[in-house]
C-alpha cells in the first residue's frame, strides 16, 4: 500500500498506473479518483457544473466507468480536474491513457527520482542563505543543475509562486523518460501555466519568454515582439500586466480560422504605443489560451486570478474569447475575482455587465468595445430599405457549435433577424422559409446542400438571413452557386463575422450566379480610412504603426482586413486608460476594483479615441456608444 500522505490524493493510484496495461485496468483505477479525494459521485456533478466543461452526471460516471472499453480522453481530463488532482497527475493520467489508446501499456515507473532542494544559493555556485529577500520562496541548492532556460526564467523575476514547480520539474524530469514527462505535459517549455491538452494544443498563459511558437506559427512574429517588449518593461519595472485572453489555437472545430493572430497583433501595437511615452505604469501583456473550443478556460482562468498579486500584478483581462458559453462562464468567474475584462470581438447580444445573454448572474465588470449584433442589424435594415426589389426571404442557421453548445453570436443574430423592430421580419414572412443545420461531425456540407436546393421553390428566394458562423459560409455560398436556380440573384445578409470570408472564390464572382454578401464588419479599413470618417486620422496612425517593424517583426498588413486587429486594439487601449485614469499621480499601481471602476467612467468628455474610431462606455450595460454607427459592406457580383 502506498503512503496515504502524498499531496492530492496521489498515493491510491500513482505507482499503479504506471503498470496499467490495459482499458480495463485503466478503467479500474480511475474508478477509485472520486472516493480517494473524497468526493461521492453527487459531489462530483455538482463540482462539474460549477466548474464548467463537460458535464458528470452521477449516471454518465458510472456507465462510462462500467462500460467495456477505455474513456474518453474528455472525460477522463474532466473527471481527475473536477476531483482536484495534482496537475502534474493529471498530466499523468493522461499520458497513461494515451498509452492504453496506442497500445503502449504499461509506461513503468521512473527510476531514480531526485527530488528538489529546500535551500537556495545567492548565485549559480551553490552557496547562499537559500531565501528569496522579497517572498521567501526556496530555490534550489543545486542551482548548476537546472536546465539553462530554467536559469534564465529565474534569473529574470519568473513569478515566485512557479518557483517550487519548475525546481522540481527541472531536477526530477531527467529522471522521468529523459524530460518528456514535464515537457510534454508542458507544452515543451518548463512554465508551469502553460498545459498540453487534449489533441496536442497548447493552452495556457506565457508572457513570450517560453518560446515563441508555443501557441503555433500564426503568432510567432506577435509573440516574439511581446516578449522583446516584455523584456524591456521588466528590466525597468513600474509595470502592471494585462492578459489578453481568447482561442489562441486552430483545430477542426475553431472558429477563429486565423484571426487570433491579427488579435494579438493589434493587442501588441496598443501595449507598445502605451509604453512608448514613459508615462507611469507601463504595460506588460501576456497571452492566455483557453484552446481551441475553449475548454480549457477553467485552468487559464484560475492562474489569471493567481497572478493579481506578487510581481505579475494583473490588474485587467482583453479578448475574453467568442459568444459562447465558455466565456461566459470565465468571464462571471473573473468577474467574482474582481478583475476588469475589455471585450474585444465578443458581439452577442446580452454578453455585457448585464448577463443576460444566458439569463445568468450579472458580470460586473465587463465592458466591450465591438458594436453588438443589434447594432449591426439595424444597418443591415437600413440597406436592405434601400433595395425594394428585395422581397422573399429565408432564414439559415447553425444554432450550436462544434461542441454541441449554444453558440450565442448565430442565436442572437437569428433573435434580432427575428425582431419586428429591426424590420427584417417582412422579407422572412414574405418568403417563408426556415433552416437549421449542425456543424458537428462534418454533417453541415450535405445539410447546406439541400438547404440551397429549397430555396428554389416559389417564390424564389432573393434574400438569405444567414445567422451562422463564417468558416461554414463559403461552403454555403458554393452550395448556392450549384443550386438549380442558380441564375437568379441572391444575397446573404449576415453579421461581422464574414469579414473572414475569401471573397475571391468562384461563388461570388460568376456572373451566371449572382450571389453577394452583405454585411457589417466590426472596423473596415476602407470606411476607416475614408475621407467622409471624421476619425480618419486615428486609424491611419494605427495603420502605420502596425506596419513598421517591431523588435525586428514585421506584421502583414492583410490582417489588418478582418477587423480583429483593430478590435483587440481598442480594447487594450481602453484597459491602458483605465489603469493610468485609476493610477493618477501615484507611483503605486492600481488595484483591479480601481481599474473596474474607471471602465464605467469613458463618458461625457471621457473618451477613448480607439484606431476604430471615438467611442464611450455605457455605464449601465458596458456596451460601446460609438458616435459613427459602422455601416454595411457588400461584397459578390450581384449588385441591386
Amino acid at each position: 500500500m502506498t503512503d496515504p500522505t502524498l499531496p492530492g490524493g496521489a498515493a491510491v493510484w500513482r505507482e499503479q498506473l504506471y503498470t496499467v496495461g490495459d482499458q480495463r485496468e485503466f478503467r479500474g483505477l480511475l474508478a477509485e479518483v472520486p472516493s480517494s479525494m473524497g468526493l461521492t459521485l453527487d459531489q462530483v456533478a455538482i463540482k462539474a457544473a460549477e466548474k464548467g466543461g463537460l458535464p458528470l452526471p452521477k449516471g454518465t460516471v458510472a456507465t462510462t466507468l462500467g462500460r467495456d472499453k477505455l474513456p474518453k480522453a474528455e472525460f477522463v481530463q474532466q473527471l481527475v480536474r473536477v476531483c482536484e488532482v495534482e496537475e502534474a497527475d493529471q498530466a499523468l493520467w493522461l499520458q497513461v491513457w494515451q498509452a492504453v489508446a496506442d497500445g503502449r501499456a504499461p509506461i513503468g515507473q521512473p527510476q531514480d527520482a531526485v527530488p528538489p532542494q529546500d535551500s537556495p544559493p545567492e548565485d549559480e555556485g551553490g552557496s547562499g542563505s537559500g531565501e528569496d529577500a522579497d517572498s521567501g520562496a526556496a530555490a534550489p541548492r543545486s542551482w548548476a543543475r537546472l536546465p539553462g532556460i530554467v536559469r534564465d526564467r529565474l534569473s529574470r523575476g519568473v513569478p515566485r509562486r512557479w518557483l517550487v514547480a519548475l525546481t522540481a520539474a527541472a531536477l526530477v524530469a531527467p529522471a522521468v523518460g529523459g524530460g518528456v514527462w514535464w515537457y510534454s505535459a508542458h507544452c515543451g517549455t518548463t512554465n508551469p501555466a502553460l498545459r498540453t491538452v487534449l489533441g496536442g494544443e497548447c493552452s495556457g498563459v506565457t508572457d513570450g519568454s517560453d518560446g515563441h511558437g508555443v501557441f503555433g506559427p500564426g503568432l510567432q512574429k506577435a509573440l516574439a515582439a511581446i516578449d522583446a517588449e516584455n523584456r524591456v518593461v521588466m528590466e525597468e519595472g513600474g509595470y502592471v500586466t494585462v492578459a489578453l485572453m481568447a482561442p489562441l489555437t486552430r483545430s477542426d472545430k475553431s472558429l477563429t480560422s486565423d484571426r487570433a493572430a491579427h488579435q494579438v497583433e493589434g493587442a501588441y501595437i496598443a501595449q507598445h504605443e502605451a509604453n512608448k511615452d514613459k508615462a507611469y505604469p507601463k504595460i506588460r501583456l501576456v497571452l492566455a489560451n483557453m484552446g481551441s473550443n475553449e475548454s480549457n478556460w477553467p485552468a487559464v482562468v484560475e492562474e489569471l486570478k493567481a497572478m493579481t498579486g506578487g510581481d505579475d500584478r494583473l490588474v485587467a483581462v482583453t479578448g475574453m474569447g467568442l459568444s459562447q458559453q465558455e466565456s461566459i462562464d470565465a468571464a462571471r468567474s473573473l468577474s467574482q475575482a474582481h478583475i476588469p475584462m475589455v471585450g474585444d470581438v465578443i458581439t452577442a447580444d446580452g454578453f455585457d455587465k448585464s448577463g443576460a445573454i444566458d439569463r445568468g448572474a450579472q458580470i460586473p465588470g465587463l465592458v466591450r468595445v465591438a458594436p453588438n449584433v443589434s447594432t449591426q442589424i439595424k444597418a443591415l435594415a437600413q440597406e436592405l430599405g434601400k433595395r425594394p426589389e428585395v422581397k422573399a426571404g429565408a432564414l439559415v442557421s447553425a444554432p450550436e457549435t462544434p461542441d454541441g453548445h449554444p453558440d450565442f453570436y448565430t442565436q442572437s443574430m437569428e433573435a434580432a433577424f427575428r425582431n419586428p423592430q429591426m424590420g427584417l421580419l417582412p422579407y422572412l414572412e414574405a418568403g417563408g422559409l426556415s433552416f437549421n443545420f449542425t456543424v458537428q461531425q462534418g454533417a453541415e456540407g450535405s445539410s447546406l446542400g439541400t438547404i440551397a436546393n429549397n430555396l428554389c421553390g416559389t417564390p424564389k428566394t432573393d434574400v438569405v438571413f444567414y445567422a451562422g458562423r463564417a468558416t461554414y459560409l463559403e461552403m454555403f455560398i458554393a452550395k448556392l452557386h450549384d443550386r438549380p436556380c442558380r441564375t437568379t440573384p441572391i444575397t446573404v445578409v449576415t453579421g461581422s463575422d464574414a469579414a473572414t470570408v475569401n471573397f475571391e472564390i468562384e461563388g461570388l464572382n460568376d456572373p451566371g450566379a449572382p450571389i453577394s454578401v452583405l454585411y457589417v464588419p466590426l472596423a473596415d479599413p476602407e470606411q476607416l480610412a475614408d475621407s467622409a470618417n471624421p476619425d480618419q486620422t486615428l486609424y491611419k496612425d494605427f495603420a502605420t504603426e502596425f506596419t513598421t517593424p517591431h523588435h525586428g517583426q514585421e506584421f502583414d498588413k492583410t490582417h489588418l482586413a478582418s477587423g480583429w486587429a483593430v478590435m483587440a486594439h481598442d480594447a487594450l487601449l481602453t484597459a491602458r486608460l483605465a489603469i493610468r485614469n485609476a493610477t493618477g499621480t501615484s507611483q503605486t499601481p492600481p488595484n483591479v476594483r480601481a481599474v473596474a471602476d474607471q471602465l464605467y467612467l469613458f463618458d461625457s468628455l471621457n473618451v477613448v479615441t480607439g484606431a476604430g474610431g471615438v467611442f464611450r462606455i455605457d455605464p449601465q450595460s458596458g456596451n460601446r456608444k460609438g458616435d459613427h454607427d459602422p455601416k454595411a459592406v457588400r461584397k459578390g457580383t450581384h449588385r441591386p
